[in-house]
Formats: structure tokens, C-alpha cells, sequence
């Protein structure tokens, strides 16, 4: 079970959550809850409080009538906030949305009724995950999402996969519509998915790219700790000194220098590592951050209790975190292509055209380029940027939006293409290593061994044959932990 204590919430436990791990809301969590419940009760008693005694949007100037009873108007906002378009997101998405939203919750800074927080992790646990669509959300709160999710935990809304409903709550207070959906749970989720997938693929493609290095006899200077003392930045000096010791033991160079996609390893990797760590720092803040509207904060005790009206909900800088991730990895993909083309030309690996079984004119791995440029041009078209994006909405009332849950849904894409793109290079590199009679054992690097193992597994027949499967293997491996 994860502990959600609203203080901390690693990157790896929301993976788990997606996962179908359970979790348990921490006494302190449910304490600070029901103080921020307080205080928010006690706040709009002397002034009005946005969603609480007021509509929302353009409609914030309008006072909420007192004779509507407790419950109308929330259940009003749920249901007409809740409608979304588009393919239904996966389980895992879903998953780790909910846990995102409830970790936000144990921050305390909502207000809302603790019992709707636990309610949302009985949710989780029963694995009762709500329908959720992919057109909704544009970076100013996932509203629809949650509303949604809201509805579901009503028994209003079947939940994905069908099964019939259930009642998670029995009613939905106006005061607990609002700081409910007010957050951008959704989106960060998705970008903790991708994250933590780049994280184990960038440095699996490490291990790939020093293999294909070795099946062309790259030049280790490159990579040496000389070059790495003089880098400009220390993601790429560690990144320099990740490949030196990779490609220990690789043997003679076969040229004094080397085309880019082998000598500039340590800046493509160094580069994208940085912004993947930037990003990741980031979502670390995010999934415990109460950027609640209306942010509930000082204590009743000392009469200090008041909320802020703001706009932390607009998720400016996660859209320009993901945007230069997504650049890094586009700027990357020539040196890709370039890798897998080179490791087809026999003036690089002294084999057959394109590591065909002989000369006979047998194509071998040429289609597996074309793969992974169509895999390319789609991380390409992701790189344009999110962030640039902007709309005017509700009479006007928001004139912008950071449109994050764009750059999160492309990163999304990206992982899946950039598996595709780094799978054909295994199977390219592993195949040239193959035919040239390189064992593992010849390398130090228990990583390189590693892949160079995983590598060997891939089928050896040579002949012209179908590759697909052989794809989907390598695909599977680089998206591994090894």
C-alpha cells in the first residue's frame, strides 16, 4: 500500500498506483483535511469565496442563493463540467490521475469535506476506474476529467470497462464541487507516465547507442575523460562518461573521427537527460502542490484562516518543461536515423548491405529504416510546441491557457515512437555484432553485456523474413528495466 500524506509522493509509487497497488490516506493527511475544512467554512462566512459562495467562470459574479440547499448547485457544476470527447484513456492513466488528486487533496489546501478524500481512495482501492476521454483539458485544470470521476464516485456514471455502477458517495456538497475538480491531475499524470518510461528508455537507448558505436568501430576519444572535463554542461560530461565506460574494451578505431551520430553521443544523450531531470523535478513539486482555486491557507486557531484567488492552476511551466523535453528528443532522432542508416552500409561494419544473409541483392534490415522515419516524423510533429498554444474562454474571463495537457499527450506519443526508433536500432545493431562474431564477455560494462545480451535473444536468421515480430521483442526490451 502507498501512503499518501499529502508531504510526499515519489514518481515511482504513482507508477505503482497506475499499476493496481492500493493505497492508504495518512491520519495526519485526514487531520489537515479537516482543518482546511474549517477554515474555508469559517473564510466564507466573512467574504465571498470563489466556487463556494459564487459561480465559476464568467459567472463569478454571481452569488449563489442560499435557498438552493446544500447540495443543488455543486451537482449542477459536476454534471455540466463533466462532459469530455475522444478515445477513453487507459486504466494506468486513470489510475495514477486519481492518486495524483488525492495526494494534491492531503495538502490541505482545498477545503474540501476530508470524507469526499477518502472516498476517492476507496475508489482507487476498489479499482472502480471512471471513463475518462482524451478532449477536455487545456492546461487550466483537468475539470472535465474530474468531474467525471466525481459523477462516477456518485453512481451517476458507469466507470470504463462497464460492470454497472456503484455509490462511492451518497451526496456532493456545493462547497466540495469546486476543490474537487480544481487541479490539473489528469495531465500531470500523464507526464509522470511518460516520464518515468523515458526515464528507463533514454537510458536503455544509451546502452543501444554504444552498441551500435561498437559494431562500427567508433573512436573512443570521443568519450574520454578529457572531453568530459570540458564539457558545458555536467549532464553531458556524465553522459560522456556513461559511453567511455560502455564501450570499454570495443577494440581499435576504425577512423581518426567520426560522423556526428557517433562522436556527439554525450551532447544528444547529456541534452535530453538534463531536460528529462528538469522535468521530473517538476512533477515531484506538482503531485503534493495545493494549487487549489481558491487556496485555503492560515490557521482558525489564530484567526489567520483566509483563501487567494490565483492562477497556479495554469500549468505554465509543466507545458514548457515538457515542450523542451520534446525538442531535446526531436533534435536527437537525426542521429537515430543516421546511426541505423550507417550500420547498413558495409564501409561501416565490413558486411553485407544492409546486414543481409549475402550479396545476392537480399533486402536484410533496409524496411526498418523506413519504420523508424515514420516513427521520427512523428516525434518531430510532437516538438511543435504546446506552450505556444492559446485560446480565450468563458466570456472572456480566461484569455489564456497553458495547454499542458497537450505537450503531456505528445510526450506520451513520443515514448511509444522513440521505443519504435531505438527497437530498430537494436535489431540493426544486434544483428551487426552477430554477424561480426562480438561476444559480450568482451565488455566490462555489466550494462552493455546487458543489452548486448538482450540483443543476442532477438532471432538470428538473417534470410529476408518478416521483422515484425522482431520489432515488437526489441520494442519490449527497450522499454525494460535492466
Amino acid at each position: 500500500m502507498i501512503e499518501i500524506d499529502g508531504r510526499n509522493l515519489a514518481l515511482p509509487d504513482i507508477v505503482a498506483v497506475a499499476d493496481g497497488e492500493g493505497v492508504v490516506l495518512a491520519p495526519e493527511a485526514v487531520a489537515r483535511l479537516a482543518a482546511s475544512q474549517e477554515s474555508a467554512v469559517a473564510t466564507s462566512l466573512n467574504r465571498p469565496v470563489y466556487g463556494r459562495s459564487t459561480g465559476v467562470g464568467a459567472n463569478r459574479g454571481v452569488t449563489l442563493s442560499k435557498n438552493d440547499g446544500d447540495d443543488t448547485h455543486g451537482l449542477q457544476l459536476l454534471r455540466s463540467h463533466a462532459v469530455d470527447s475522444g478515445r477513453p484513456l487507459d486504466r494506468r492513466t486513470v489510475r495514477a490521475m486519481l492518486v495524483v488528486r488525492l495526494s494534491q487533496l492531503a495538502a490541505g489546501a482545498s477545503g474540501i469535506n476530508p470524507a469526499i478524500a477518502v472516498a476517492l481512495a476507496e475508489l482507487i482501492n476498489s479499482d472502480v476506474v471512471p471513463e475518462i476521454r482524451e478532449f477536455g483539458g487545456i492546461g487550466t485544470a483537468d475539470l472535465q476529467a474530474l468531474s467525471g470521476t466525481a459523477l462516477t464516485m456518485l453512481g451517476e456514471r458507469e466507470p470504463l470497462g462497464g460492470g454497472g455502477v456503484r455509490r462511492f458517495v451518497e451526496s456532493w456538497a456545493t462547497a466540495d464541487a469546486l476543490p474537487f475538480i480544481s487541479s490539473s491531475a489528469l495531465t500531470i499524470a500523464q507526464a509522470v507516465l511518460a516520464h518515468e518510461e523515458l526515464s528507463r528508455l533514454l537510458d536503455n537507448a544509451q546502452s543501444v547507442a554504444a552498441l551500435s558505436f561498437v559494431a562500427m568501430s567508433g573512436n573512443v576519444e570521443a568519450l574520454s575523460p578529457a572531453v568530459a572535463a570540458a564539457a558545458d554542461t555536467p549532464a553531458v560530461a556524465k553522459a560522456a562518461n556513461t559511453f567511455y565506460e560502455l564501450v570499454q574494451g570495443s577494440g581499435q578505431p576504425a577512423r581518426i573521427q567520426d560522423p556526428y551520430c557517433l562522436r556527439t553521443l554525450p551532447q544528444i544523450f547529456g541534452s535530453q537527460i538534463e531536460e528529462l531531470e528538469s522535468l521530473g523535478t517538476l512533477l515531484c513539486r506538482l503531485v503534493t502542490a495545493g494549487n487549489e482555486n481558491p487556496l485555503v491557507h492560515g490557521s482558525l486557531s489564530d484567526g489567520s484562516n483566509d483563501v487567494a484567488h490565483h492562477g497556479l492552476f495554469q500549468m505554465t511551466n509543466l507545458a514548457r518543461r515538457a515542450d523542451a523535453l520534446q525538442l531535446a528528443i526531436g533534435a536527437a532522432c537525426a542521429t537515430h536515423l543516421r546511426r541505423i542508416d550507417l550500420l547498413c552500409d558495409p564501409k561501416y561494419t565490413g558486411l553485407h548491405p544492409f546486414l543481409a544473409e549475402d550479396g545476392t541483392g537480399q533486402s536484410g534490415v533496409m524496411m526498418l529504416e523506413y519504420v523508424a522515419a515514420a516513427a521520427v516524423g512523428r516525434i518531430r510533429a510532437n516538438t511543435q510546441p504546446a506552450s505556444l498554444q492559446t485560446v480565450v474562454l468563458s466570456l472572456g474571463a480566461e484569455e489564456d491557457a497553458s495547454f499542458a495537457s497537450l505537450a503531456a499527450a505528445q510526450l506520451q506519443s513520443t515514448v511509444r515512437a522513440l521505443a519504435t526508433v531505438t527497437g530498430v536500432e537494436l535489431v540493426c545493431a544486434a544483428r551487426a555484432l552477430r554477424l561480426q562474431g562480438r561476444r559480450a564477455e568482451e565488455f566490462a560494462s555489466h550494462k552493455l553485456r546487458s543489452m548486448m545480451t538482450a540483443g543476442y535473444g532477438l532471432p538470428s536468421d538473417v534470410t529476408d523474413r518478416d521483422l515484425r515480430g522482431d520489432v515488437e521483442q526489441a520494442n519490449r526490451i527497450v522499454l525494460a528495466t535492466h
